[in-house]
């Protein structure tokens, strides 16, 4: 390098640190960990390289972020100027949030996500209000090798009378799952037959919520899910739910022995351990499960749409409805994360620009294939990059793996997940009673009966006719309807 290379380096050097000296900085705040808030602060380094604006991330535990946030709205002490959070908290703080710029809305970046995730969680009350960094949902992640190897094939169509194959229905699953439990493994350990989670803590109600899509979201009662749209009476205790519960409890005898201590990580962790035949978990399992570096089983893996069943409950006439085929039902589990700028925000402009800079398609496409980054795709186009996921996955895992993504997004009988103002809330009463359920303390029947009850208290303590707006809202159904 010249003399007077070197020189000119030199000044831009002190210009840029001069510059980040002196620009006040932009405070981004999320969750702590690897996952999430590590994309933010790696990208925030380059938006500060490139524009002068200093990022400082801010690291809360999930499980004191809502507070963390929602006070600091409450008190009017800006929590942040840049908040990354989950899609159901969105209804709760909607309220002190800055709308999307239009410019953003109408471009690539906002246009450019699925419509699943784009249309159902950037919204409330029918304002652009955050931009999607994350696609969540439930999917299936298998053994290959084991469901084609030749005896284990031969041994499971002599007990079932049907050859080994993928899951269509939960009753396949559990099947499967059932068959699987304490054989022993290509390399000498006895197998799990399925993984999911059920530490407290550790995401269980989705996994719930997946089991019981197929049987409680009729495609003739669209809504019906988790109230009843019109008057907002929780569905969480009918048959459907009940069995769906029985179905999950069914999972952990089939799962290892210490099954009830398993998160959600753990499910991706162990599978790509090589400890159990199958998986249900979040699409981060298929980039975890597939890599070399971190897998025993990459190579071996292959995945499965959510599984569906044969009849549906039907919340009308109060009885089960035989389908004509077994109808998958996907799940989009928790959402995914998203950014959105408080109203107070210092400088509105620079939050957004990191926004976009932290979405943009050229970082994001990089993220969604780091195990390590926990956002998971999103944008349509990246669900059709067969070349960059051949290349971490091989060809055969990436086109399982999208084919599922894209299925499971595209369906219209996808059941959206729970997102409504007091969320928190209703999620922890739950979830409260599912784990008594766990601890053997209530029968399934029992539990949801309780749920239901302190549903009911906390629509009514938020306004049964406002969440019922909310609701409808949230499940693509017109907000007003014909009120009873």
């Amino acid at each position: 390098m010249s003399p007077i290379a070197r020189l000119f380096v030199t000044i831009v050097m002190l210009l840029t640190a001069t510059a980040l000296a002196g620009a006040a900085p932009l405070r981004v705040l999320t969750r702590d960990g690897t996952p999430i808030a590590g994309p933010a602060i790696r990208h925030g380094e380059s938006f500060a390289a490139a524009t002068g604006i200093p990022v400082e991330v801010t690291q809360r535990p999930f499980d004191s972020l809502y507070g963390e946030i929602m006070v600091g709205f409450v008190t009017g002490q800006v929590p942040a100027d840049v908040l990354i959070f989950p899609s159901a908290w969105l209804p709760d703080f909607a309220p002190y949030l800055a709308p999307v710029p239009d410019a953003l809305v109408r471009g690539p970046l906002v246009q450019g996500v699925v419509p699943a995730y784009r249309d159902a969680l950037m919204r409330w009350q029918g304002r652009w209000m955050a931009v999607t960094l994350d696609g969540d949902l439930h999917m299936g992640a298998y053994r290959r090798d084991l469901f084609e190897d030749p005896q284990t094939r031969a041994d499971f169509a002599a007990a079932f009378g049907r050859p080994l194959a993928p899951p269509q229905t939960w009753d396949d699953y559990l099947e499967i799952a059932g068959f699987f439990a304490g054989r022993t493994g290509p390399d000498g350990r006895p197998l799990a037959g399925t993984l999911e989670a059920y530490a407290e803590g550790g995401q269980r109600l989705w996994y719930l919520f997946s089991h019981a899509a197929a049987y409680a979201a009729d495609p003739g009662h669209p809504g019906y899910f988790f109230f009843d749209p019109e008057t907002m009476a929780p569905e969480i205790d009918n048959p459907a739910w009940v069995r769906a519960l029985g179905d999950y409890l069914a999972v952990r005898a089939a799962g290892p022995p210490d099954a009830a201590d398993i998160a959600s990580h753990d499910v991706r962790a162990r599978f790509a351990e090589g400890q159990a035949a199958m998986a249900i978990d979040w699409s981060d399992i298929g980039v975890l499960a597939t890599d070399p570096t971190y897998s025993r089983v990459a190579g071996k893996v292959g995945f499965f749409i959510l599984p569906g069943s044969r009849e549906v409950w039907n919340p009308a006439s109060g009885a089960w409805e035989d389908l004509a085929a077994v109808r998958p039902v996907p799940f989009l589990a928790f959402g995914g994360w998203i950014a959105a700028v408080p109203l107070a925000a210092a400088d509105p402009a620079a939050a957004w620009d990191y926004i976009a800079w932290l979405a943009a398609p050229e970082r994001a496409d990089r993220d969604v294939r780091d195990g390590n980054s926990g956002l998971n795709p999103y944008r349509s186009a990246q669900l059709d990059q067969i070349d960059a996921w051949s290349a971490l996955m091989g060809p055969e895992a990436a086109r399982a793996y999208l084919a599922v993504l894209r299925e499971s997004l595209s369906l219209p009988q996808t059941a959206r997940d729970l997102r409504l103002p007091g969320y928190p809330a209703y999620m922890d009463a739950l979830d409260t009673q599912i784990g008594r359920v766990l601890a053997g303390e209530v029968a399934p029947e029992q539990a949801l009966a309780a749920a239901a009850v302190a549903w009911d208290q906390i629509t009514d303590r938020l306004g049964r006719a406002s969440q019922r707006r909310h609701y409808r809202e949230a499940m693509g159904l017109d907000p007003q309807g014909n009120a009873p």
